[in-house]
């Protein structure tokens, strides 16, 4: 079977196919004749630590991965990637985006092909209909026995997707600070000259280039566009002090996905013509849009908020055998995440020894409670969140890069009010899902 999952980054379930047709009818079409995730919750707030919880099945205080600061081998309980090849299945990722920061040059990450067309996503990126080319390109090399990620990053900000134009009528207030005269008499032209003619970025164009043969066909703008208002001193600080900026804003988010929305169209027109047979297909984000929560919502309310971590998640197949078998259809409200994909690709490569109990495509509770968390020393606070159905509990910590003190909380390390049974409740939970764990290996 060909598992294909499209990796959307930055997406919240608010914004999202599955609650407004209006930004992404084309997979709300899909969404009809799928089976659709609508309490599914992220394990972090950023890439990285999602990844490696999905692919092994465990928080992001287990794998010791939440950022960039820690590597993917900082995670001591295997992966997906090892355990399906053992079945004979083959694991492949395509980023328009690395996933190293902390790990050896060419370190593949256990997979059996891992691709990155750029080296960066802010100074180099790739938009969808671009990105697709290679897309096809890999669906046509991959096997018939495969899972296989790609991940676009069109909806994460800055927003410059090329249906993503500057015009005084559509954006007035930022068009107004855009072209301010210091814009115009300093920035703009500085920024012209960073991107075509400063010796730096010139060689480093060149270095690029010449790593990843492709991109120059790829990225139509290193270095991000000279129209692009949040490449520019103090955007931000105007978004988030004037209302009505912070609506133009979000406009900018929408009109990206509005792009992305056609051009993952594209991709899955292309599999239902070339691979529809024996092929399951996952949609879903990495996590929330953090783009367009404001400073203010971080540091009061937390990095781990619905809008930063409940996201939508989709599985569809245009095989009608697979999608009987499978049953492929309708709407899931119990709790879900990340975590539970481990366990989902495992119940499909090989469902006599992976009970469909511990799968997403089993439609019963398979969670009483989902975990998302965070600790780093650049917060204002670490924090843990346990959703249940009908209760959520928020515990916060002092910040810090050592992952261990999120693991499993002590409540003399809390700084928040709690209850008292909210935190048996966390501990008991906690505590029976680490050891749990241990009985895997």
């Amino acid at each position: 079977m060909k598992i294909i999952y499209l990796l959307l980054d930055a997406i919240s379930y608010k914004h999202s196919w599955l609650n407004n047709r209006i930004l992404m009818p084309n997979l709300n079409n899909y969404s009809k004749n799928a089976l659709n995730f609508h309490n599914h919750y992220s394990v972090t707030h950023n890439t990285r630590g999602n990844l490696a919880s999905m692919l092994s099945g465990i928080s992001s205080s287990l794998t010791k991965v939440m950022g960039r600061k820690q590597s993917f081998r900082d995670n001591k309980y295997g992966n997906i990637q090892n355990r399906i090849r053992e079945m004979g299945y083959t694991s492949n990722y395509f980023g328009s985006q690395p996933l190293f920061q902390n790990e050896k040059v060419g370190d593949n990450l256990d997979f059996d092909n891992c691709k990155y067309f750029s080296p960066s996503m802010s100074d180099f990126y790739i938009p969808a209909e671009k990105f697709n080319i290679k897309v096809r390109e890999e669906l046509n090399n991959i096997g018939k026995n495969s899972f296989s990620i790609f991940h676009y990053t069109d909806c994460h900000e800055p927003y410059e997707t090329p249906d993503n134009k500057l015009t005084k009528k559509e954006y007035p207030n930022i068009f107004k600070f855009h072209y301010r005269l210091s814009n115009i008499l300093y920035r703009i032209p500085r920024k012209f000259f960073y991107n075509f003619f400063y010796p730096k970025n010139l060689k480093k164009k060149l270095d690029i280039f010449r790593k990843y043969p492709d991109l120059k066909n790829l990225c139509p703008n290193p270095f991000g566009s000279i129209s692009t208002p949040e490449r520019y001193s103090s955007f931000y600080e105007m978004v988030w002090q004037n209302i009505e900026f912070q609506k133009e804003y979000e406009n900018m988010m929408f009109v990206s996905l509005r792009y992305l929305d056609k051009k993952i169209t594209n991709i899955i027109e292309y599999i239902k013509l070339k691979y529809s047979k024996n092929s399951l297909i996952f949609i879903s984000s990495d996590h929330g849009n953090n783009g367009v929560i404001s400073p203010k919502t971080k540091k009061n309310e937390g990095c781990l908020t619905d809008d930063a971590t409940h996201i939508p998640l989709t599985v569809m197949t245009f095989d009608e055998d697979l999608r009987n078998k499978l049953d492929i259809r309708g709407d899931v409200n119990n709790l879900t995440s990340h975590t539970n994909l481990y366990n989902t690709i495992l119940n499909i490569v090989d469902p006599l020894n992976y009970k469909i109990q511990k799968s997403l495509l089993n439609k019963k509770e398979i969670n009483k409670y989902v975990f998302s968390e965070i600790n780093d020393s650049r917060l204002s606070y670490g924090e843990c969140r346990m959703r249940g159905k009908n209760k959520e509990i928020i515990f916060k910590i002092d910040p810090s890069d050592n992952l261990d003190d999120i693991k499993l909380i002590e409540k003399k390390n809390i700084i928040n009010d709690f209850l008292d049974e909210d935190y048996e409740k966390y501990y008991s939970i906690k505590e029976n899902f680490n050891n749990n764990l241990f009985e895997r290996y």
